[in-house]
């Protein structure tokens, strides 16, 4: 169940099935007046293609379990028992939170944005990119584990395909289809996958042969149209540095607060930590 709480621009809200009109799902754990201001921006420049929802939820599943979040978690699920053995969702396991709210826009397609994620220009002329794209699941630093056989959440990987499929993504925005959440959600039904959800969620849709493609930047599932464009970083780094879309280090101002920080524009950048603590692993 979803609780019935929405940020609203323009008097949209996530009312009926509209399947021409993508939705997105803001997420934060924090939530400021700097924050707030840089999701205006986000709904103010793409009103008139999208609709969005702000989700202030908390990132600890100690709160999830007591009903504190805007998301009620069925503690029986394979999954959430993974998780709850975990203790801590910025592991690998912000899918039991990140789903069923992409679920909830009731949508063909779902755009999923985490706080920490800014667009050096028009975030308009960002999504107008994937107006006509069908691809099942959009996102970035998409690798296989051939071509990247030391990232960091390898050995956590399993599922019942072939190892040749397995796959990781770096998923601060993503961007996924009813298919994939429909597909996504029964294949974790079985049981027999765990890890990472940067794993789980681009190595589901490529065993189920759902469509999945790079977002930008310069891995295998990157079109050619978009190589090095929307972002730039070093997949192989385990800081995904440097670039503009990486892990660490972070960034302290939005591009609406400082755009000279910003020295390549049209790209996304990450993470952009505005009065928020920096979490380790």
């Amino acid at each position: 169940m979803i609780l019935d709480r929405f940020a609203v621009f323009g008097q949209r809200l996530f009312r009926a099935p509209a399947t021409g009109r993508p939705a997105g799902i803001f997420i934060t754990h924090v939530l400021n007046d700097r924050i707030q201001a840089h999701f205006d921006r986000l709904c103010r420049e793409t009103r008139e293609i999208m609709d969005w929802r702000l989700v202030h939820n908390p990132w600890t599943l100690s709160d999830l379990v007591a009903g504190r979040g805007e998301v009620e978690i069925d503690e029986s699920s394979a999954r959430v028992r993974q998780a709850m053995k975990n203790e801590r969702l910025q592991m690998g396991y912000m899918d039991i939170v990140l789903f069923p709210l992409a679920r909830s826009a009731n949508r063909e397609f779902v755009w999923v944005l985490e706080y920490d994620v800014d667009f050096a220009g028009r975030w308009l002329d960002f999504f107008q990119q994937f107006s006509s794209n069908d691809a099942d699941l959009l996102t970035t630093t998409i690798n296989t584990r051939r071509r990247d056989p030391r990232w960091t959440f390898w050995d956590s990987a399993n599922g019942p395909c072939r190892k040749s499929l397995f796959t990781r993504a770096f998923l601060p925005i993503m961007r996924v289809s009813r298919r994939l959440l429909d597909v996504y959600e029964e294949a974790l039904s079985t049981g027999e996958w765990s890890g990472h959800y940067e794993f789980l969620v681009p190595t589901i849709a490529r065993a189920r042969g759902l469509r999945i493609e790079d977002i930008g930047g310069s891995g295998p599932f990157v079109p050619w149209r978009r190589r090095r464009r929307n972002y730039l970083n070093r997949a192989k780094d385990p800081y995904l540095s440097p670039g503009t879309f990486v892990w660490r280090p972070s960034m302290t101002a939005y591009f609406h607060e400082d755009d000279t920080a910003f020295t390549q524009r049209a790209m996304l950048y990450h993470p952009i930590k505005a009065d928020v603590v920096e979490w380790r692993a």
